[in-house]
């Protein structure tokens, strides 16, 4: 779970939003997200779920077997660059 967690907190950082401004989005105080976030708490699926689509993001659950392939895809075969991405002149 503390992948999860940090790629939350990443995203959070990166939007801008205050670990205040995103308790108050789930209802809950400051010191819980502080908690979550350096691994003090262990948070309900549904309140990561929660944060997760509050920030513009999905969990998404990959059978074990195919993670290395996901992880290829997102990734790409070297780590750095994705074997995909979003044609610049379409709209979403």
């Amino acid at each position: 779970m503390s992948v999860i967690i940090k790629s939350l907190k990443q995203l959070r950082q990166t939007q801008g939003l205050s670990q205040s401004e995103l308790g108050k989005k789930l209802g809950l105080p400051q010191s819980h997200i502080s908690k979550i976030e350096k691994g003090g708490a262990d948070p309900r699926l549904s309140t990561v779920a929660d944060m997760a689509r509050l920030l513009d993001a999905e969990l998404i659950l990959v059978p074990r077997n195919l993670v290395s392939t996901v992880e290829a895809i997102v990734r790409g075969e070297d780590g750095q660059h994705p074997r995909w991405q979003i044609d610049e002149d379409e709209e979403l």
